[in-house]
Parts: structure tokens; sequence; C-alpha cells
């Protein structure tokens, strides 16, 4: 089994000409990233550039039809979705799926226990129990400890989405790639999600797909622009801003303010 190394000498994640094929259609092809310890790095372009797609690749939701990916230096490239789960990795789906009848204390509760030792190991909660801490803990990271007794039915849209990264937080990620966090939020909403995804620990390395350009920008500190399936643009927000093609093919020429 490879062995991570987290040391900042080594990057988070070393991207190197992926490709995934779907009969003769490239969905992604011939991507290269380089994303570094505790890195912010969003990925952007219009519907259809491949984000999803590349994102399932680096999960393990789908095998890559060409490349390799490395995590700290050890080959993910055919590693199962367990096993990179294991090593540090964790995402987020566009669409959450959330158990509605549970609170959030016991979502994150299972969250942080896992079933590895059979659901007898996990219930009754104690309120001594540590992992109960942890789910607590959680809570507050992603901003929704009022909620914490409360069913995951009568939360608003956001604060599912706020519910779905403190998951994926649980058991320390070390990679963590959030898949379009900000669909379907509403205006009121938005800048409390702005806020939750500045204030992640700075231990851990996050990508981010997203439609939404400005929260993007305001939360990444690099970002890759996707179109047609290849890399069209890479920078710092500023330059990413500025660059003539993504205004082109993603704003349709509009000015970014």
């Amino acid at each position: 089994m490879p062995v991570i190394d987290t040391h900042n000498s080594v990057n988070a994640l070393e991207v190197r000409g992926i490709g995934k094929r779907f009969g003769a259609f490239w969905a992604v092809q011939d991507i290269n990233l380089t994303v570094r310890p505790g890195e912010r790095r969003a990925i952007l372009g219009p519907n259809g550039a491949g984000k999803t797609s590349l994102f399932n690749v680096l999960t393990g939701d789908t095998n890559a039809s060409a490349g390799s990916i490395k995590m700290f230096g050890a080959d993910m490239t055919r590693m199962p979705i367990n096993k990179r789960i294991r090593h540090g990795l964790r995402r987020t789906y566009q669409h959450a799926n959330l158990f509605n009848g549970l609170t959030v204390r016991d979502t994150l509760f299972l969250a942080v226990a896992g079933i590895r030792g059979g659901w007898g190991q996990l219930l009754p909660l104690k309120a001594s129990d540590h992992r109960l801490a942890e789910a607590e803990r959680l809570a507050e990271v992603a901003g929704i400890q009022t909620f914490f007794s409360h069913e995951v039915s009568s939360l608003s849209h956001g604060q599912r989405r706020q519910l779905e990264i403190a998951i994926a937080l649980a058991e320390n990620p070390k990679v963590l790639l959030l898949d379009e966090p900000a669909a379907g939020l509403s205006p009121a909403e938005r800048p409390k999600l702005s806020e939750l995804l500045m204030s992640l620990p700075k231990d851990v390395t996050v990508v981010l797909i997203e439609h939404d350009m400005e929260i993007a920008l305001q939360t990444s500190e690099s970002v890759s622009v996707l179109f047609n399936g290849k890399l069209l643009a890479e920078g710092a927000p500023t330059e990413i801003m500025e660059n003539e093609d993504v205004h082109r093919v993603y704003i349709g020429g509009a000015h970014v303010h």
C-alpha cells in the first residue's frame, strides 16, 4: 500500500495527462494540474467543460482513460474509492444525498464513527462519547451548531450544503474536493458559504469546481479554467479575471468585477 507523504516538498495533487473517454468522445483530455499542500484551487468552466468528469476521475468514481494521478507522491490512478478515502481524499457532490429523518447530530456522529465496527458499535449515543464531541466540533466548523439537534429535513438548502461539507471533513481529510457547493444557493446564503470556505482548516488542501465565478475567485488563490474538456487557462484570480480567452468562452466577453 502506498505511503502518503504530507511534507510540504511533495505536492498534494499531481495530475498528468489525465483524460476520460466515453466511446469516441473525450470528456476531458490531457489535463495537467499541480496543487500544493494547503492550496485553495478553483476549477471553472461553462456547462459541459468537463469539470465533473475530471472530479469523478480524481476521486475514482470513474476510471481514467489516460494519464496519472498522485496524491502526496502516492499513485492513485487505479486505486479504488475506499482506498483513496483511507488515504485522506474526500469529496462532496453537486446533489447532496442526506438522510432527512436523521438529526444533524446523528448524521455527523455516523460520519465520524463510520460503520467499520458494525451498527451495533454506534448506538445508543452517550454524552461522553468522543465521537459525539467530534460531531459537535464539525458542526461548529461548518457553522450549523445551532441546528445540531434539528432533523436534516428542516434545514435550508444552504444549511444542507454546510452539513455536507462537515461530513466531508470527518476523519481529517488531507485533500477535499467540493463539487459546485454554491449550486442552488440563494443570494442570502452565498456569503455564508464563502465565509465557510475561507475558514476551512489550513492543513486541508481544497479543490472546488464552481459555476459561480464570484464565489470561486473570492475563495481561491489559484484557478484553472476548462473549456471543451481541455485546460484553457491557469493563474491567480486576478489573472483569470483579465484573461481574454476566459472572457470570451466563459462569460461572453462581459467584464468581471
